[in-house]
């Protein structure tokens, strides 16, 4: 029971943190009203937002492969299911369903060309990423998808957002712990050399990494259509901005996991994330000083991260000394 709540609070310790910091600050410079009424909303819906991207992008960047098409497979996948939608006036779950189809249409496309070309994985991206950005430009003449006001935009407020948001994590969890899927994932991602050579088909592996990622990215694109109501082509690699802030609780999640799942310890990681843009925006931040701090944050924490063994090596070797000077008594 002891370990159990450790875990528990480990999970939650950096949203927490973070959640106390900002209510201390903004309550210190005059804007009170952190985290509640229209604050948390922004903040719930940034969080599973933000976390379908992260864990995206989690499934195949651990495990080498980072993939630029992130961004241009939101874009299409929502300029194509949005028209598809809007000339045939469908509702709210044939939005979801077709959107979500031809995102993992697009996962499954991206995937194939990896495993086929052969080349490294990011040379791959970025060729398919500029490929639908320009599918995107030239879909409906280049006018992207606008339905603003229509009936089946529901995906952005609660209970639809928490609704397939927490599908596509419990349905993740179980993939992650309890099939031959996740088992072999673990193994490539600790090591494929070791991985291949004892069986695990990596290609099929990865293609799986790309379906799944296609899904989620699917789901993000609802939630981004139905809370903005329009999403235009990008071009130029331009499309690459939907998942910048995805970092942070791609690291976060990292740091987490070793006291929770994976996917939950991301999508605690993308709830800091999202409460520490809000409160950046609460103090009166402009964007590009947020862009500056979310960097430096980004930074401090990947510093942390990757010399936190040494804080493990150096109190190792204090409890040793200590040991040591205790039988020489």
């Amino acid at each position: 029971m002891k370990r159990i709540l450790k875990n528990i609070g480990m999970t939650i310790a950096i949203p927490v943190l973070v959640y106390v910091f900002f209510l201390i600050v903004c309550n210190l410079f005059g804007s009170p009203g952190f985290g509640v009424g229209s604050d948390l909303s922004t903040i719930l819906y940034t969080t599973l937002y933000t976390g379908m991207i992260a864990l995206a992008m989690s499934y195949n960047l651990t495990c080498g492969r980072f993939d630029f098409s992130v961004g241009s497979t939101i874009v299409l996948a929502a300029i194509l299911g949005g028209n598809i939608v809007k000339e045939n006036k469908l509702g709210p779950l044939a939005l979801l369903l077709i959107i979500v189809l031809i995102a993992a249409v697009l996962g499954l496309i991206s995937g194939l060309a990896y495993v086929a070309l052969k080349i490294p994985p990011m040379v791959v991206s970025i060729g398919i990423a500029m490929v639908y950005e320009a599918a995107g430009l030239m879909f409906n003449r280049a006018k992207g998808i606008k339905m603003i006001g229509n009936s089946a935009l529901v995906f952005s407020k609660p209970p639809y957002s928490i609704l397939i948001a927490g599908a596509a994590i419990l349905a993740l969890v179980f993939l992650y712990n309890f099939t031959s899927f996740g088992f072999q994932w673990k193994m490539l991602r600790s090591g494929q050399k070791i991985a291949v050579d004892i069986g695990v088909n990596e290609k099929l592996n990865a293609v799986i990494c790309y379906v799944i990622a296609g899904v989620l990215l699917g789901i993000a694109a609802v939630m981004y259509l139905s809370k903005f109501g329009t999403v235009a082509p990008e071009i130029g690699l331009s499309s690459s901005s939907f998942f910048m802030s995805a970092f942070l609780p791609l690291f976060i999640g990292g740091a987490i996991e070793k006291y929770s799942d994976k996917n939950i310890g991301v999508l605690m990681g993308a709830l800091a994330q999202a409460m520490i843009t809000s409160g950046f925006g609460k103090l009166g931040f402009s964007s590009s000083l947020q862009t500056v701090l979310n960097g430096v944050i980004v930074m401090a924490f990947l510093v942390y991260t990757s010399n936190s063994y040494k804080l493990v090596l150096h109190k190792l070797h204090k409890e040793k000394l200590s040991r040591a000077l205790a039988a020489s008594k």
